[in-house]
């Protein structure tokens, strides 16, 4: 068993016992004898006493700063000095120690205390226990934690000395950067980003958190990439080359690097796009470069950017073909230009000849028989003359009717749209020898006067293709009013059909006046037209308009017909109460004064008025009260039935006879149901029209 060291006490007695002996030989009591071994020996006794007792000094300082804290304690726990750091720690007070109220044991907690028996057979082996965690309980109950060690000093009493360093702000540090940690962690997992190191010197990896092997596609069994793992392994071959060379040209330092690209996942056959962002630092203990970033996954975005580039393609594609197609048109349009222009040219070419050809000759005809009476004084060839003359107006009115027919059906300004598609059953059947089939189940006005007229001309012009296409001689055509104020036009035919868009390409080509020309129409207005066909299984082609505005108010001044210049209404006073009274209503005048200049050769007629519009026949029927009405049937805004229905309503006694250019039943149909008692053509001969005067007034 080796000796046990000297301590402090031990040094102490020494010193004592040598301070004795030097004092004795300084006064004389011992002789010294120079050189002499015991005095060498007592010399550095000396030295030494002194230093230790500079170490107290020193130990005192260093207990007194605080900046630790010391105790010592007996070998069964009971603390026989402490400092006020240590008595802070532990939670007593100085009254505490004084009065011997501390010991180790209690004031360490009670996961420890199981450690204290280690501790002591620890100092009597070792002497020193190193530096360890433990905690202090206080006697509030709070807890101090703390870095301390022990050891024991060689005495009798086996004596303890224990230091302790406060570990509670490094443990609040710890707390804090334990509870970052798990912030970024939560965070990161919340935002799918995946944290990881890349030590690029040792080429190791690190992966913090769950979300970086979700991302890569990896078990946790597998260990996290390394970089060259991630060229290699992972990265896809197209952008391997630009993801390394963007790498390589960062590894700096304090250098911040991103790039985007496309990834492998392990057991999946669809890429992934992923974004790696993270900066390069140097670490102090070894000088490695090592690169700290986070990854996440893109593939939505990436899939979205796609989507709305291919949707960006599409637009501009769709634009470009638009433009195209709006160019294509532009130059279909300027075309069809001239080629209307040609038309028109074409349709006064054939007014032209119509005037010239049957209109001109008859009326050179009656004017050569007008010469014929100039020169001769016999009556009965004057009469001759005068029929012929009469047989000549007669047929330039009848060609003047039809003409006028066919530019504008009276059908459709007396019974709208259903009137047109009547008159074209006759027109069709009478000029073609083609049946159409009509079915008109509901009622469809009111239509605006434009609509009325531009589908009108467009259901013409399909019958037209239909006669001149189709190889048929009949087909039906169907019209309705649907539910949300739209007028349908379905036209529908047996015949050869055709491809529409054999067709369509070449309506493109040619700029054909037909099908294009009543879609480009229809669009104008907010239709459209809807082409079903095929070669041999017939057509049938569907039009569509909105039914267009009716309701308008119209002002009084609107309804009024605008009177020629010189139209003023004439008044005459009646000359005898037996003569019949007639009021001639009609806007030509030249008409007016044919009508009064007959009808004053009678003896027993009296013209006592003339009106060239409705409201002002209204005004003098009533002041006038005449026998009898001859009334016009279109006088403008307000017609011929309007004028009648408002003169019979204050003067049912008196007779109205109708004159009207137009044959159409249904304009007859109207006239008398307004109340008119007769319906004459203005072709009539002048002795029928006398008699129907007469007639209306004798049967009353």
């Amino acid at each position: 068993m080796k000796p046990a060291k000297p301590t402090y006490l031990d040094l102490e007695k020494q010193l004592d016992q040598s301070q004795k002996t030097l004092t004795a030989i300084q006064q004389g009591q011992v002789d010294v004898i120079v050189g002499d071994d015991r005095h060498m020996q007592l010399l550095s006794l000396k030295q030494t006493i002194d230093m230790l007792r500079r170490n107290e000094s020193n130990f005192h300082a260093l207990a007194d700063a605080n900046l630790i804290g010391i105790g010592f304690g007996d070998s069964i726990g009971n603390v026989t000095y402490i400092n006020d750091e240590m008595l802070r720690m532990t939670g007593y007070s100085r009254a505490d120690a004084i009065a011997g109220r501390i010991n180790w044991e209690n004031c360490l907690a009670p996961e420890n205390r199981p450690e204290t028996g280690t501790w002591s057979e620890r100092l009597v082996e070792q002497e020193v226990v190193s530096v360890q965690e433990w905690a202090f309980l206080r006697p509030d109950g709070g807890r101090t934690p703390v870095l301390g060690a022990a050891s024991r000093i060689t005495s009798p009493d086996g004596f303890l000395v224990i230091i302790a360093l406060d570990h509670t702000q490094i443990r609040q540090a710890e707390t804090r950067s334990w509870k970052s940690d798990q912030r970024l962690r939560m965070a990161a997992n919340s935002l799918n980003i995946g944290i990881f190191e890349w030590d690029l010197t040792n080429d190791t990896a690190f992966w913090e958190n769950d979300q970086m092997y979700h991302i890569f596609g990896r078990s946790r069994r597998l260990p996290p990439l390394r970089y060259s793992d991630f060229l290699e392994q992972a990265l896809d071959f197209r952008d391997k080359k630009a993801f390394a060379h963007a790498f390589s040209n960062a590894q700096h330092p304090g250098n911040v690097f991103t790039f985007a690209s496309r990834i492998h996942r392990p057991g999946s056959s669809t890429l992934s796009w992923i974004e790696i962002t993270g900066k390069f630092y140097q670490n102090d203990s070894d000088l490695s470069l090592n690169m700290i970033g986070i990854a996440k996954d893109i593939s939505e975005q990436k899939e979205y950017e796609q989507t709305i580039e291919n949707i960006n393609n599409l637009l501009e594609q769709r634009v470009r073909d638009r433009t195209a197609k709006i160019q294509h048109q532009t130059e279909r349009l300027r075309v069809l230009t001239t080629k209307l222009g040609q038309v028109e040219q074409k349709e006064r070419n054939r007014l032209a000849a119509v005037l010239h050809d049957h209109i001109q000759p008859l009326v050179v005809g009656a004017r050569m028989q007008l010469w014929e009476l100039y020169r001769k004084n016999d009556i009965g060839e004057a009469h001759k003359n005068a029929h012929k003359i009469e047989g000549v107006l007669e047929e330039t009115l009848a060609e003047l009717r039809s003409l006028t027919l066919d530019l504008s059906p009276s059908a459709i300004l007396n019974d709208g749209l259903a009137g047109g598609v009547k008159w074209l059953v006759s027109y069709m059947k009478k000029k073609f020898a083609f049946t159409l089939k009509p079915r008109l189940e509901k009622p469809i006005d009111p239509i605006s006067e434009n609509i009325c007229f531009l589908l009108f001309q467009c259901l013409k012009e399909l019958l037209f293709n239909v006669v001149k296409h189709s190889g048929e001689d009949q087909a039906t055509v169907s019209i309705e009013r649907t539910q949300d104020q739209k007028i349908k036009i379905i036209v529908c035919d047996n015949g050869n059909g055709f491809d529409p868009d054999t067709f369509a390409q070449i309506q493109n080509d040619t700029a054909s006046l037909g099908l294009f020309s009543i879609e480009e129409r229809l669009k104008d207005i907010g239709g459209r037209m809807v082409i079903a066909s095929a070669p041999g299984q017939g057509t049938t082609v569907t039009l569509t308009a909105p039914a267009g505005e009716t309701d308008k108010e119209i002002t009084p001044q609107e309804h009024r017909h605008k009177r020629r210049k010189g139209d003023k209404p004439a008044i005459r006073v009646r000359n005898t109460e037996d003569s019949i009274g007639i009021l001639i209503v009609d806007d030509h005048k030249l008409l007016r004064e044919g009508l009064m200049g007959l009808l004053q050769m009678e003896p027993d007629f009296e013209v006592v008025g003339e009106a060239a519009d409705a409201d002002t026949a209204i005004v003098l029927a009533e002041k006038l009260e005449p026998d009898v009405v001859i009334m016009d049937v279109n006088l403008g805004e307000k017609t011929g039935m309007d004028a009648t229905r408002q003169i019979l309503s204050k003067n049912p006694h008196i007779k109205v006879i109708a004159l009207s250019m137009h044959s159409d039943k249904r304009v007859i149909n109207a006239m008398y149901h307004a109340g008119a008692s007769v319906f004459l053509n203005k072709t009539v001969a002048s002795d029928k029209l006398i008699a129907k005067v007469r007639g209306c007034i004798s049967d009353s």
